[in-house]
């Protein structure tokens, strides 16, 4: 991948980023979208984690 093509990319995420966060509410419709966040605002099952995360002191 040359320079211009990683150029290109960056600017088409860019692009996508400003879209995608124009206000809570595109930001949320784009995560469920997206398949992170399911329609009843739940986390989607692959992004929880397996098991609870224990805390140390």
């Amino acid at each position: 991948m040359d320079k211009a093509q990683r150029l290109a990319i960056l600017k088409a995420i860019d692009t996508f980023t400003v879209t995608a966060t124009k206000s809570a509410k595109v930001a949320r419709e784009t995560l469920v979208k997206e398949g992170i966040y399911l329609k009843n605002g739940q986390l989607a099952p692959q992004y929880k984690p397996n098991k609870p995360v224990r805390k140390t002191a």
